[in-house]
């Protein structure tokens, strides 16, 4: 081979080096793993999961009556509204910029009360909550979502979530926010994907949670509000480093089985709440939390149980990181732990 000939193949090898480092940054090789949230839950980070997405077995078809409408407009996770007056909304397109105009109906005595009980709950708890025109194009984890614009919907949604906020200790969520967690709450009508119940968005310390509320999304709420608070106790420096002792032994999370499975087999004894409980320890803690801040307690709560002791695990933890909570205190998520 001539030395020129050697030259020109270097040059080649050289060049294709080039195209495989360019095709490895492209294919996002950084040690993430997206999963399609239509065969699987959840997009996983680094160490933790920064978009949790909650699904269900139960499919609600998308409404035949074209009253709400599948929304495609490209957002991001935060948004503003000003109402002007020229009846219209002028919203700004978070990830574009844009300002968009669209036609404000007059506002009805529920729509009235819908915003004061907005207002109430977000200067009571410190967090932001969004609904209707405010969330129009909202699209997270890859799915887009249909907002909520019934009134009366609304105001039972509204109801609900300020009940279900008040289940928490005075301060908990003032707590997250002056330790640089802020909380917003998105309620939708639902997401592209009908099964999707409820979505955390912790990729920055703005956290989104949205819920579908054609679910009854109570059980969403409490699951995504685990995944908010665990964030937030994992920056205070919180650690749940011998959890996996507690899971059966060989046991690798992803590889899910109903015999382990509480809702599947009615046994107390049983490693896990449920399936969904058998993607990661993070959805493991959600769903274990959810069961903790249910109205009534299930078997596998019962003390000296494996699932009791994660529940315990949890509660430890909590109390360790919040200062709005006491350890003199029994908190609602405590009630069936300490009984």
């Amino acid at each position: 081979m001539t030395k020129e000939l050697k030259m020109k193949l270097a040059k080649v090898l050289i060049a294709f080096s080039f195209v495989l480092v360019f095709i490895g940054i492209g294919l996002g090789l950084d040690n993430k793993a997206l999963i399609n949230p239509v065969t699987g839950t959840h997009t996983i980070g680094n160490s933790n999961s920064d978009i949790n997405i909650t699904t269900t077995d139960a499919i609600i078809p998308p409404d035949s009556s074209g009253s709400e409408s599948n929304n495609s407009q490209p957002s991001g996770p935060t948004g503003s509204s000003n109402v002007g007056e020229n009846n219209s909304i002028t919203t700004t397109s978070p990830s574009t910029g844009e300002r968009q105009e669209q036609q404000q109906q007059p506002q009805s005595e529920t729509d009235t009360t819908n915003n004061n009980l907005r207002n109430s709950i977000q200067n009571k708890y410190g967090i932001t909550v969004r609904y209707g025109a405010e969330t129009n194009g909202y699209t997270v984890g890859g799915l887009s979502s249909v907002m909520l614009s019934d009134a009366n919907r609304i105001n039972e949604v509204l109801n609900s979530l300020n009940y279900n906020l008040s289940l928490y200790p005075s301060g908990f969520f003032q707590e997250t926010k002056q330790g640089n967690y802020s909380l917003t709450i998105y309620l939708l009508k639902r997401y592209s994907q009908d099964n999707v119940t409820g979505i955390t968005d912790s990729t920055t310390k703005n956290v989104v949670i949205s819920l579908a509320t054609d679910y009854s999304f109570i059980e969403s709420l409490h699951h995504e509000i685990y995944h908010y608070i665990e964030k937030y106790m994992f920056y205070r420096g919180a650690n749940y480093t011998t959890w996996n002792s507690l899971n059966p032994s060989g046991f690798n999370y992803g590889n899910t089985n109903t015999s382990i499975s509480y809702i599947n087999t009615k046994d107390p004894y049983a490693s896990f709440v449920n399936i969904y409980a058998q993607t990661d320890e993070y959805e493991d803690r959600a769903s274990t939390f959810e069961y903790m801040m249910a109205p009534s307690e299930a078997g596998c709560l019962v003390t000296g149980t494996t699932i009791w002791k994660k529940a315990k695990y949890m509660c430890e933890q909590i109390d360790a990181v919040f200062q709005s909570v006491s350890p003199s205190v029994t908190e609602y998520w405590e009630r069936y732990i300490y009984n």
